[in-house]
């Protein structure tokens, strides 16, 4: 892996060629191990409003020259340094004019927890997944080696997991909520909050049958991923779009979505019920009350 394929944007060329330069302040250090480039430049979708993500992977962090600032001696500006939380995880942001570029600093051992925390534990919450998606789609500036040992690992998708993740990601709202008690309602807030934690879920299900990793708590270059993606359903994307337009057909395409995601997983992954869900969306359908109802002694 050494650089984007032929319809990569002159962005992310010329953002790969920057984070090549800036990663050679870092590799010289010791204790570094491997720098990696993450984000869109990789993709090949870097635009002019695209950052720097960089992440160098240490045997132990070291504060003390980090906090002397590697990059001093350029003509730029630096935002900040700071531990995240109380993790082994530092984070420098520095701007180069108007672009912005960020580096990641994490022990192998607090990489190895996070990998871990997935491929060992199963973790399904989207903070877990997205480092292990990043990590794939990523280019190295350095250790390549060592980048194709833990890419490997990374791609050997735990099996338990695939299941787990599609069970997690089966709680949805029933019909007629987001059209009728949401969007009906002018209340639109719970509206497109609804209709993206419905479509966040469906992404995750798809990640599960595909056996790949995404971060759906931000959910970004999803074409780029569902085009990766075997198993999805047609015109996946243009209807993620049309269901986010709100109103009845925005709804209908939502619900045409749903049904083609759950189909998928009976014929792929029939282990997991899916009729259970359709009978309890049906059941408790959001309908028009009306007239009081009538209340009377259950018959016997």
């Amino acid at each position: 892996m050494n650089g984007v394929g032929e319809g990569a944007t002159e962005s992310s060329r010329w953002r790969i060629e920057l984070a090549r330069e800036l990663s050679k302040y870092y590799t010289s250090r010791d204790g570094v191990r491997m720098v990696v480039l993450g984000g869109s430049p990789p993709k090949g979708l870097s635009d002019e409003y695209s950052d720097l993500d960089v992440i160098v992977y240490w045997d132990e962090v070291d504060r003390e020259w980090l906090d002397a600032d590697p990059l001093a001696e350029l003509d730029r500006k630096r935002i900040f340094f700071t531990r995240m939380g109380e993790s082994d995880v530092y984070l420098e942001s520095h701007y180069f004019g108007t672009l912005k570029a960020d580096f990641g600093h994490v022990t192998m051992a607090g990489w190895k927890e996070m990998v871990d925390d997935v491929l060992v534990n199963h973790n399904t919450e989207p903070p877990a997944q997205g480092p292990l998606g990043g990590f794939l789609a990523s280019l190295p500036l350095s250790g390549e080696a060592l980048f194709e040992e833990w890419r490997a690992r990374v791609a050997d998708y735990p099996e338990p997991l695939a299941p787990k993740m599609v069970r997690t990601n089966l709680r949805l709202f029933v019909r007629g909520y987001l059209l009728h008690q949401a969007f009906g309602r002018e209340e639109l807030l719970a509206y497109y909050d609804g209709t993206a934690r419905m479509l966040k879920a469906l992404l995750n299900i798809l990640c599960g049958l595909n056996r790949t990793y995404a971060f759906t708590e931000e959910p970004r270059w999803i074409e780029y991923y569902l085009s990766r993606m075997s198993l999805r359903p047609e015109r996946a994307w243009e209807r993620m779009k049309l269901a986010l337009s709100g109103g009845s057909d925005a709804d209908e395409t939502l619900e045409g979505l749903l049904e083609d995601v759950l189909s998928l997983v009976e014929r792929k992954m029939p282990e997991v019920d899916v009729d259970r869900i359709r009978r309890r969306r049906k059941e408790l359908r959001v309908r028009p009350t009306g007239e009081m109802p009538e209340l009377r002694p259950k018959r016997s």
